[in-house]
């Protein structure tokens, strides 16, 4: 054990911003993640599927929130983009979906598509009304099919994040990802 923390201490003092308090913050962020997996697939289970699309949807977002944290230590991202993942939903879902885009080297998802999955964990949430004012609530209009979509795809984040890191010990991030 003594011997990874090393290897791991190396690798982030050569990195611009190592600090410890930021791996405990990106181990934080990538707990809370599993956290959040872990009671979306309870809820899942009970059949609360509007809710378990919102958790899964928020824990993806935390991955997002890990990875800028990961690159900030390397010195890979500006200030700014390391605080805007503290507050805005839009950096933290782009960051996710980038990483994932070029280490699987899919097309990047367009903004459109990333505000679609925004609204639809919204819509997961929130009861909202139609045109003609009639109500539109959660239970109805998110499937298990949605939520069951959501929850596989952080848990194959997770599991590729993991992976890579084992792999390519001490990288942490999209640095452990992309090699």
């Amino acid at each position: 054990m003594k011997d990874i923390e090393n290897k791991i201490r190396k690798a982030f003092t050569s990195g611009e911003n190592f600090r410890p308090q930021y791996f405990q913050l990106y181990r934080a962020c990538l707990s809370n993640a599993y956290d959040l997996l872990y009671e979306a697939d309870i809820l899942l289970k009970k059949d609360c599927y509007a809710r378990a699309y919102a958790l899964g949807f928020t824990a993806a977002e935390e991955i997002g929130k890990a990875l800028v944290v990961a690159d900030w230590i390397y010195g890979l991202i500006s200030e700014q983009e390391f605080h805007e993942a503290f507050t805005k939903h839009h950096t933290k879902q782009t960051y996710l979906k980038n990483v994932f885009s070029a280490v699987r080297a899919e097309p990047e998802r367009d903004s459109l598509s990333l505000r679609d999955d925004f609204i639809l964990r919204m819509s997961a949430l929130y009861v909202n009304k139609s045109n003609n004012g009639s109500p539109k609530v959660p239970k109805e209009r998110i499937t298990k099919e949605s939520a069951t979509q959501i929850i596989d795809k952080v848990q194959e984040y997770l599991a590729s994040i993991m992976s890579a890191e084992w792999l390519n010990s001490p990288k942490i991030g999209a640095k452990a990802l992309l090699k």
